[in-house]
């Protein structure tokens, strides 16, 4: 039955007149408690005036102005004009959200009770749904609704996976899983509050959520779960909402572990147990609370010790089961909690989470309910590359173990001669509240091709502490880039001298001279693999005739450099080093990548660059052969144009990645950068600063990686005189983007309502529209506006004076960097561009920028190169003292300047060039065409490796299943079929 056809139904019995409006009586009060909420308020009773059901007859509201000092209260009172009848208001002072609620209730007169916060809305249809659920289900007293998040974060929240049917009704006691937290999302029977004197805890900042539905669940021991209307929560970009601060208040830990605890004596029952509902919930709760990677203020040695008695109290009532049933939660995290629950102490880093008993030759690691064995340890493969330069064969491990650090020592052996791998030095990757915890430890290896002369196969081994016996690293490969695939299962290493192929049955690399026979052998394997393959056949011949000219290249003196900056975009680092490397190395062959539509593609023809289509059949052929990657950005798109048929050809690409960066990097990338992910040859960097950021901060490179150098593209520029003074100049507008502001799916008006919504948009606004900008145009100085790229995507929802010139889409940056007198920025990384000008550049940081930035070495207040500020009218004024002090660069941030800058000359690209050519100057091991020919010869056709592919099939199937698979079952054929085989078998 339709929902349309249950209300039709519902509405013509008798029991919905228990349910309609009796005198002043509504069927829902709606208690809002609203804290300076005065531009999203009318959103929010919007969303109850448009209800498919009858708001004046059926929705009372009450809007609790909780001491707001913006304009809530007038919001209210127009909304209480409108509909007198519905709408109550209550002003008090400002007394926290449980006493505006608690104030809500004690006037309200509706049947059921909800809570809806003021800056969210519901669905149009929510009050149709819970009215109907509530009148075929009378004995039901709560009902809850999935809630889904819209502005600056998008998408469902991650407890609406208990929604797994259109109603549910749920008894904890069989269905414990199934919990929820989020009060504003939930319509109560107001009986069940007043006869049970249930109301918000007064003076509980936060959890007082939490606290009411323990209390009222507790009480009904059902609940229900209507799905497929939302309830939807505003993420706010300004991140100012109650949720949003609760993540960086001291008063979400300690008093949040007191009142569930009061909870826990509450409801346990004579046994000292509870429940495995509130067991859930509380785990829940309490899981995200110590789960945060970095505690958000700075905790004390006392402050750590009484919230440990606290949690341990909490957990000795949580189940080991419950610990592991918390989706949110990753492995370690959850041992971690177990190892506080019964040993009562925060986890070191040093430490084994767990007791480590030696038995069998074996190690056990025991925490809890679960036993770890050193037998049964992964290591995850992400780099295995033989490197020319060096002669080394090169491996990247990283195991995720419970173990201490420094506790285990992993090695690479031949059965002859062992390898010590070292541990990369980098920060605990896993924290909890700040506390570094257990989890990836990276081993780095350099095995000399010379010390593998006599040997045919090479594992990995570990071994605990300082005992005299080691086990067999179980090894995976993982990450987008490694050369050796889990698909296939057919990649191997080439090395000048060795051939590396992986032995997936017996976990080991086997070890093969670098012979024609043996690499014929190789090819020949991945050869089958492709000819069998569903792909279709024009491209089976390309991969491989890929996989050839890649072996060439391995073993060809000729240097193939691939250059790029984006795909549709030159005027970058990699633009002005191609020129540079192929003024000084005509000898080698260069490159440059870009799509044919880019606005740059004539420019660079007319330069005479070697340009390749991106994208093109030519540029995967170069790309396969490369000895240098050459490019300012370090995305998938760029490293691996091409993923669908990636696995064929992963062991193939061999070029050194060499990093320019687009922009100096100053917060902590590395979990995108870090070696394991981009396996990066040359990081090129700018300054001592940055090059120590990348050292210090987890990249997993050494100094050799990490270059200092200065960026190509400073080549262009040239300082401006200290001396230099002039009345007008060029004021350049460039701020950066803030990323979830929207989706990529979003409608064009979509996308210019959520931009509209934001502080950050509406800030620029008024810069470019303030009267101190019109007045310096006035005055003989130029306006330009650098939008982002994103900006454009909305142009129109900008209103730019006349007087303010926008820069076109395809002007270079560099003319405009170089035009440009002054920048006025929040976070662009250009303002390192014209700090090298010794320019001047004023920060205007109306917000935190993108939160998601990871810290790094670089403070704005004492390394930028200009004053912070995050209000218009300082920086209004700022940008004036700029002009009357002729543009010139205060003589403390010419200081910073100098002192940051490691280069200030033209020649940073010469530099890039010293270190590429050190890269490749190494012996080749040259093979002639014919030796190739033999190689790839065409021994091997379509139909014959398709026969083998069959005889393999019929070999590792029995013929009883065969011939199930082949005949028709009670055919005369197959009954023939079985009579023979019966004999055979007899």
């Amino acid at each position: 039955m339709s929902r349309r056809q249950r209300y039709l139904e519902v509405n013509n019995n008798n029991q919905m007149h228990k349910l309609s409006r009796v005198q002043n009586n509504y069927l829902f009060s709606v208690v809002i408690a609203a804290y300076n909420v005065g531009e999203y308020l009318d959103d929010a009773i919007d969303s109850l005036v448009n209800q498919t059901i009858n708001f004046e007859r059926f929705i009372e509201v009450i809007i609790v102005n909780d001491g707001s000092v913006d304009n809530t209260q007038s919001v209210a009172e127009k909304w209480k004009k409108r509909f007198p009848n519905n709408v109550k208001v209550i002003k008090q002072d400002n007394q926290g959200v449980s006493v505006a609620r608690n104030a809500g209730l004690k006037i309200a007169s509706g049947q059921y009770v909800n809570f809806l916060d003021g800056d969210d809305k519901f669905d149009q249809s929510v009050f149709l749904s819970i009215r109907m659920f509530f009148s075929q289900h009378s004995d039901v007293k709560i009902a809850k609704i999935p809630i889904r998040m819209f502005e600056a974060k998008e998408g469902e929240h991650g407890l609406n996976k208990v929604f797994t049917k259109n109603e549910e009704i749920v008894h904890i006691d069989k269905l414990p899983k199934k919990i929820f937290v989020h009060i504003a999302s939930t319509f109560i029977s107001r009986d069940i509050l007043l006869n049970n004197n249930i109301h918000f805890e007064v003076g509980r900042k936060y959890g007082e959520d939490l606290a009411l539905a323990v209390r009222i669940v507790e009480v009904e021991k059902t609940f229900a779960l209507i799905n497929n209307v939302y309830y939807n929560y505003r993420a706010r970009n300004s991140a100012d909402s109650a949720m949003d601060s609760s993540r960086s208040d001291p008063l979400t830990y300690i008093p949040n572990a007191d009142m569930m605890l009061d909870l826990i004596n509450k409801y346990k029952d004579d046994n000292g147990k509870i429940d495995k509902w509130l067991q859930m919930l509380i785990m829940y709760d309490l899981g995200w609370k110590i789960k945060r990677e970095n505690l958000p203020f700075l905790g004390t040695e006392e402050w750590y010790k009484k919230y440990l008695d606290r949690v341990t109290s909490i957990l000795h009532f949580i189940d080991d089961p419950i610990i592991d049933a918390q989706g949110h939660l990753k492995w370690i995290q959850k041992e971690a909690i177990k190892w506080i629950k019964y040993i009562g102490k925060w986890p070191s880093y040093t430490d084994n989470i767990g007791n480590a008993i030696v038995k069998n030759n074996d190690v056990e690691l025991c925490n809890g309910n679960k036993i770890y064995l050193l037998s049964n340890l992964v290591g995850k493969i992400f780099v295995a590359k033989y490197r020319p330069e060096t002669d080394c064969l090169d491996f990247l491990i990283v195991i995720e173990h419970l173990w201490g650090s420094g506790k285990l020592t992993l090695s690479a052996s031949d059965g002859k001669k062992q390898f010590q791998g070292k541990i990369v030095a980098e920060p605990a990757r896993q924290k909890m509240i700040s506390i570094p915890i257990h989890g990836a430890i990276t081993y780095e290896f350099h095995i000399p091709l010379t010390e593998l002369e006599n040997t045919n196969n090479l594992q990995f081994l570990v071994q605990y502490e300082n005992l005299d016996f080691q086990r067999k690293l179980k090894t995976e490969f993982s990450g987008m880039l490694v050369s050796i695939g889990e698909g296939i299962k057919k990649n191997y290493i080439w090395a000048k001298s060795k051939l590396l192929k992986f032995d997936f049955n017996n976990n080991k690399f086997l070890i093969l001279n670098n012979t024609l026979e043996n690499l014929q052998f190789l090819e020949n394997d991945i050869k089958k693999s492709i000819l069998v393959s569903k792909i279709s056949d024009s491209r089976k011949k390309q991969l491989i005739t890929l996989r050839k000219l890649a072996l060439k290249s391995k073993s060809s003196t000729s240097i193939i450099n691939i250059f790029q900056d984006r795909e549709d975009k030159a005027d970058d680092n990699a633009e002005v080093l191609y020129q540079t490397i192929a003024e000084n190395h005509p000898e080698w062959q260069n490159y440059f990548i870009l799509e044919r539509e880019s606005s740059d593609w004539e420019r660079l023809q007319r330069l005479n660059f070697n340009l390749i289509e991106y994208g093109s059949t030519e540029h995967e052929r170069l790309l396969i052969q490369a000895t240098n990657l050459i490019s300012s950005q370090a995305d998938l798109t760029i490293m691996r144009p091409w993923p669908r048929d990636f696995g064929y050809l992963r062991d193939a690409y061999h070029y050194n990645f060499v990093f320019l960066q687009h922009g100096v990097t100053k917060h902590d990338l590395s979990l995108w950068l870090r070696k394991i992910e981009k396996d990066i040859r040359l990081l090129v960097t700018v300054s001592r600063f940055e090059q120590n950021g990348f050292l210090d901060y987890g990249y997993q490179y050494d100094e050799n990686e990490v270059v200092l150098t200065g960026f190509p593209r400073f080549d262009r520029y040239t300082s401006v005189s200290r001396d230099s003074t002039k009345n007008n100049g060029v004021i350049l507008i460039a701020p950066t983007w803030r990323n979830g502001i929207w989706k990529e799916s979003d409608s064009h008006s979509t996308k210019i309502e959520k931009i509209k919504n934001t502080h950050f948009f509406n800030a620029w606004q008024c810069l470019l529209n303030s009267d101190k900008i019109k007045s310096l145009v006035e005055n003989g100085n130029e306006i330009v506006w650098l939008p982002h790229p994103h900006f454009r995507e909305v142009d129109d929802a900008f209103k730019i004076p006349n007087y303010v010139k926008e820069a076109s889409v395809d002007i270079r940056y560099v003319d405009i960097l170089k035009k440009a007198s002054v920048l006025v920025t929040d976070f662009s990384s250009v303002y390192f561009d014209i700090a090298y000008q010794n320019k001047p550049t004023i920060y205007y940081q109306m917000d935190d920028g993108n939160v998601n930035n990871k810290p790094g070495y670089f403070d704005f207040e004492t390394m930028g190169f200009g004053k912070v500020f995050d209000n218009l009218k300082e920086v209004e004024n700022e940008l004036q003292l700029v002009v009357n002090n002729g543009f010139v660069l205060e003589d403390k941030y010419y200081a910073r300047v100098k002192e940051f800058f490691a280069f200030g000359d033209q020649n940073n690209s010469k530099r890039v060039q010293k270190n590429i050519e050190n890269l490749v100057r190494y012996e080749h091991l040259s093979l002639a065409k014919e030796e190739i020919d033999f190689i790839f010869s065409t021994k091997n056709s379509t139909s014959s490796l398709a026969i083998t592919k069959s005889k393999e099939w019929a070999d590792s199937i029995s013929l009883k299943k065969m011939v199930k698979k082949v005949l028709k079952k009670d055919s005369q054929m197959y009954f023939f079929a079985k009579s023979i085989y019966k004999k055979t078998r007899s």
